[in-house]
Order: structure tokens, then sequence, then C-alpha cells
């Protein structure tokens, strides 16, 4: 088993600062002639320590995963947190990651914690560390125009339908993926039919009530352009409806019912309304799909 630099933490969104750090990760397992590992967890600590504070996450497994890949790590071990690991002590993290994966140095980042002993400091970890063979380095904080880049701001930008303040700090477009499935197919008596996306990761994080330009990415890798309505679509079911997430997929006619399909956020562009007839809401969406166009450059 080849010797590891590890880092170890939630990495939701893998945004800016994770990216730095993962970087760094990777440039010191190659300096060491070390393997790059990322321990990270499917469920946030916080659905296992204060389930009534878990947030929702701003990527699934499956989403955080190909993200870590494609910062150059060599390896991704995804855990289930459970109240077994939130009761491991730091020491005890240790010593399960150097038996499993023969960790050699354990890259933290500025605020980073693990381990039950809630009050350790980075030096409690080095002293610890010096006595399990394990070396520590401590990655800097990362700003982005000044203020520090976390995945709580992240979330709340994305509550908030700032799409373009939490693109800038994931460093990529957010995005929600699902399978299309049935809804009551009214778009279609207007001329603007609808896709209804069914989100497959329950504790995926929805944007804000609103209309968006998106990015649809279908099966084969086929792109084109859509306004997305995520909200209770007032000016048809009502306001007490449930959320719903419908795609207006610019350029194709055909049925993607069951196809699974991605949604790349690129920009909000209004607040969802009722409006007083179908007509009104007609014209409104023909304003949407001229700006939709227009901003994706299609």
């Amino acid at each position: 088993m080849s010797r590891a630099v590890a880092t170890i933490g939630m990495f939701d969104g893998v945004h800016l600062g994770h990216r730095d750090l993962l970087r760094h990760l990777v440039d010191e397992a190659k300096s060491r002639d070390c393997i790059s590992l990322v321990i990270t967890f499917a469920n946030h600590p916080l659905s296992i320590i204060k389930p009534e504070l878990a947030p929702k996450l701003i990527s699934s497994p499956e989403e955080k995963r190909k993200h870590l890949f494609d910062c150059g790590v060599d390896t991704v071990s995804i855990l289930d947190f459970t109240s077994k690991l939130r009761n491991l002590t730091a020491r005890d993290y240790m010593r399960k990651l150097k038996a499993d994966y023969d960790v050699d140095t354990i890259i933290l980042g500025f605020n980073n914690r693990f381990g039950s002993d809630i009050s350790f400091t980075f030096d409690d970890y080095v002293r610890i560390g010096e006595e399990e063979g394990i070396s520590f380095l401590r990655e800097p904080e990362y700003l982005v125009d000044g203020e520090n880049v976390n995945s709580s701001i992240i979330r709340s930008c994305l509550l908030d339908s700032d799409i373009n303040k939490a693109n800038r700090l994931l460093g990529y477009n957010f995005t929600l993926s699902g399978n299309v499935v049935y809804g009551k197919q009214l778009g279609r008596t207007i001329g603007f039919p609808t896709a209804n996306i069914g989100i497959n990761f329950a504790d995926k994080l929805i944007p804000g009530k609103g209309v968006y330009a998106c990015y649809v990415t279908l099966k084969g890798g086929l792109k084109y352009p859509a306004m997305v309505n995520i909200g209770h679509r007032p000016t048809i079911d009502g306001e007490q409806s449930p959320i719903s997430i419908e795609a207006h997929i610019i350029g194709i006619s055909q049925k993607l019912y069951g196809e699974r399909i991605s949604l790349s956020f690129v920009k909000y562009l209004r607040n969802e309304r009722t409006f007083n007839s179908i007509e009104e809401l007609k014209a409104q969406l023909e304003i949407d799909k001229v700006n939709t166009m227009n901003l994706l450059a299609f």
C-alpha cells in the first residue's frame, strides 16, 4: 500500500477554498512520492450531532466525488458519518487513517477540526500526530475579494437566489440533477412544454424560488439552453401548491420522461409571481425565452 498525504472534511460544494487546499494536497503528495487522498462524508455531521440544524447540501456524494477527482486527487473515500465516527477522538482518527490508508501527512484547512475533542487546536493535532507517526500541515485562509469562502455562505447565496455570487465562490455553475417525471403537462398547452425534474438526492439544496437561465445537459452530453422555474406556479396551481422544478428546454421537442438530466444555473432572471391571465403569463415567458437565449449566446 502506497503512503498517502490526506485531508479530511465535508467538502460540500468543493468550492474555491477547497480547491486551493486540494491543489496543495496534490502537490505535496507528488513531492513526497505519495498518493493524494480525500476522506469525506456522504451526510453532514450535523445530521447525526444535531439533526435539526443539518443543512441541505450543495453537492450530492456523486457530484462531490466527480469534483474531487476533477481536482486531480488520486483517491476519494466517502464515509457515512455515524454515531460511531462521531465518538472517535482525534487520536482514534489518526490511528484509523494510519491503519486503513497508511497516511503519512494530513493537511487541514485553516479552521478545520476532526474528532470528538472539539476544543483541540492545530498544535494539539501536531503533538498527537508526532506520537502516531503522522505529520500535519495547515492551509491558510482562502479569500475571494477579501471575503472568506465557505459552504455556509454559498448555501445562503443559493437560498437567496444569488446565483452569480454562489457560482463565483464555487468556481463553477451550481447544478441540479434528476430524472424527468410526469407533471400536469399544462405548459404544452400554452406553447411552453416543460420537463419536471425529480431530484434523486433528498438532502440536495434547492435554490430560492424564481426563474433562471440554465444550460441543460441530456443523455449523451447534448447541451441546450433552458429557462427553469423553481416555485409554486401560482398563476396555474396557486401559491400554496408544492414546490416544483420545471425546465423549458429551448430547441428540442421530444419527451424526456425517465431520462436523467442536469441543470447548470447561469443567471437569475426574475422572481416568481402571479399573472392576471394565461396570456399575460405567455407574454412574460416569451420575454424570459429571449433573455435566456441572449444570456447563453444561442
